[in-house]
């Protein structure tokens, strides 16, 4: 596959939850308003919402703007995220919000829901969208093709910082303590 110059990404499942009929669509959008084709990858393991999500693309007309990656490896996964313009996280629901964490631990700029745990866990380095809104999705990812480098490269810093913030063997150790308090009481 030949590779755009310019693309938004995606990772994760493709369930109706995480929205990427409205994410496709946004691709479309904002490449009827600029001049060089804007690509979007979706990078998800194949089941049967990816080819619902292959049928949706065709029914869309949108195979010119959207490759269906499949599984990545992490090594190529972080190249990915990197040369890419965003990642872009349109879900409508969350636990957590891992996905936008990976992405900016790999210095990638994250656009994404305006949905509480979005807000809690990222607090403000992504650039937010109403994930039911076409428009103001495609609008947010408009703003990042025309950021300012130096806003752009500012707003990906403080994103890498609140990563580091987040902690698996931290997390591992904070929750064995709480386990260990209750033995002792």
């Amino acid at each position: 596959m030949k590779e755009s110059n310019q693309y938004f990404i995606y990772v994760g499942n493709a369930y109706p939850h995480k929205n990427l009929k409205r994410l496709i669509e946004a691709v479309m959008n904002v490449n009827k308003k600029v001049k060089e084709n804007i690509e979007l990858y979706i990078v998800s393991s194949r089941n049967v919402f990816t080819k619902r999500l292959e049928k949706l693309i065709d029914k869309l007309n949108a195979r010119d703007y959207v490759k269906l990656l499949g599984f990545v490896p992490d090594e190529k996964l972080k190249i990915l995220y990197k040369k890419s313009l965003a990642f872009v996280f349109p879900s409508i629901s969350e636990g957590f919000g891992l996905p936008g964490l990976e992405a900016m631990n790999a210095q990638t700029l994250v656009a994404c829901s305006d949905i509480p745990v979005f807000k809690e866990v990222y607090k403000d380095v992504p650039v937010y969208f109403n994930p039911f809104d076409i428009n103001s999705i495609s609008d947010s990812m408009k703003l990042i093709l025309d950021m300012d480098p130096e806003a752009r490269e500012k707003r990906i810093e403080k994103g890498l910082d609140l990563a580091k913030t987040y902690s698996w063997s931290k997390m591992a150790k904070e929750t064995l303590d709480v386990y260990l308090s209750l033995l002792t009481n």
